[in-house]
Order: C-alpha cells, then structure tokens, then sequence
C-alpha cells in the first residue's frame, strides 16, 4: 500500500516537473528550447538592448 500512495503522490506538479524534465533531456534540447521561450527571449532582448 505504500507502492500506492507513493505513485499518488507522484501526480502532484513537483513530480510532473520531474518527468517534463526527463522528457525534455530525452528529446535533447530543442524541446527545452520550445518548453521555456520567456527566458531565450529575455536574453535576445537583452542582447538587442545592450546592441
């Protein structure tokens, strides 16, 4: 019974988390890339500031 409320508890978003992120790993990158946009776009926005 233990088993099971383990797995429960595993559908709580920290572990969601964890499997986007083995997910992403398992993709390779381009797939991280696309999952987080706000930050590649804080950077090329800060590069076009800085420019």
């Amino acid at each position: 019974s233990n088993v099971t409320v383990q797995k429960r508890a595993c559908n709580t978003a920290t572990c969601v988390t964890h499997r986007l992120a083995d997910f992403l790993s398992r993709s390779g990158g381009l797939g991280y890339s696309n999952f987080v946009p706000t930050n590649v776009g804080a950077q090329a926005f800060g590069r076009r500031k800085r420019h």
